[in-house]
């Protein structure tokens, strides 16, 4: 669906030009407040920010630096950090953190401008307080240590989840890790089990291991073999991260829920399936619009509706600063992952 564009930009200051009279004056910025509205709801939908923003056509978003911001349903992906090559990094300035479930009712794109145009460049804090994106694989903590220090830890599993109609479930869990160094885990021993269809109990246990020292290695569940990232593929590992099919990682639909308790010998396939859907995760990217949500859900127990905080988060691309706020989740229609933002540039 093509974006929706919106201006509501302020008049030209000609007083301004007129008053300096000279050749070396340098206008300030006139923020010029826009307003976008993109589909969210198939896939990301990627926006490049400017003094009009747009929505772009990206094919490889973690080598691509023609955008700032991804969105897929809630979430909102910048292009920095290990998300992408755009050096993008976000503060957020939050003033509606603390709103009442009254107050966030009552909040609307029209009467939650004023807030938003009050916003200008003396409130751009300093570089450290921007923070760009970071990787939040599905399988994480399977380590101890650092760089070659690094040892298995051996009490984490995870239960996995694979398919979207079809599911089939399995266990994993990390053994061992040996010619660590401060680059890579080296050799990473881990065994596993799944359910050759659906329902069935597990297979058998199978031990594996893969070595990252050349770099990537990806691996198949079902058929027990290493593979391509162009073949079917489960797992990921290179340096210290084991990557799933799904989520920011793959078009695949790999989920994970960790288990800290159960030992990894009783969990079974009928154990496994008491696991709710909601607390499975996928690969996402942590960052800014992670740790500080722009919008909060259900507020009423009963509502089961998107209800945004109109928090004004700042977004830094080189030495250009862009406001943006999220102020709605739904189309007039009520169509829902329609998102639309307002954004001007302050510096």
């Amino acid at each position: 669906m093509p974006a929706l564009i919106r201006s509501t930009a302020a008049l030209v200051a000609l007083a301004f030009l007129a008053a300096c009279g000279t050749d070396d004056a340098v206008a300030p910025i006139i923020p010029n407040t826009t307003t976008l509205t993109v589909d969210a709801s198939q896939g990301y939908a990627y926006v490049r920010l400017a003094e009009t923003p747009t929505q772009v056509t990206v094919s490889d978003p973690v080598a691509s630096s023609a955008w700032d911001l991804g969105f897929l349903a809630t979430t909102v992906t910048a292009n920095g950090g290990t998300a992408g090559p755009g050096g993008v990094s976000v503060h957020c300035l939050c003033a509606n953190e603390a709103a009442t479930t009254t107050q966030l009712q009552g909040f609307t794109a029209t009467n939650q401008l004023g807030a938003f145009e009050a916003v200008t460049s003396a409130q751009i804090p300093a570089e450290s307080q921007f923070v760009g994106d970071s990787l939040a694989p599905a399988v994480a903590g399977w380590f101890n240590g650092t760089g070659a220090g690094a040892t298995a830890n051996t009490t984490r599993s995870w239960i996995v989840r694979r398919g979207s109609t079809a599911i089939t479930l399995g266990k994993l869990r990390v053994t061992s890790v040996t010619n660590a160094s401060a680059q890579n885990a080296g050799v990473i021993a881990f065994e596993f089990a799944v359910q050759p269809t659906v329902g069935m109990p597990f297979g058998s246990v199978t031990q594996a291991s893969v070595d990252v020292r050349l770099g990537p290695v990806y691996y198949d569940l079902s058929n027990k073999v290493t593979t391509t990232a162009t073949g079917t593929w489960d797992l990921r590992f290179a340096g210290f991260e084991v990557r799933t099919n799904g989520g920011v990682s793959g078009a695949g639909t790999v989920m994970t829920v960790v288990d800290n308790t159960t030992p990894f010998a009783t969990i079974d396939a009928a154990y496994a399936a008491t696991a709710p859907v909601v607390a499975y995760k996928r690969d996402a990217y942590s960052g800014v619009f992670v740790a500080k949500p722009w919008y909060k859900y259900n507020i009423t127990g009963t509502d089961n509706q998107i209800w945004p905080l109109f928090n004004v988060y700042l977004v830094k691309r080189g030495t250009e600063v862009y406001k943006v706020q999220v102020t709605s989740y739904y189309s007039a229609a009520g169509t829902s992952r329609q998102v639309t933002i307002r954004s001007a540039r302050l510096r």
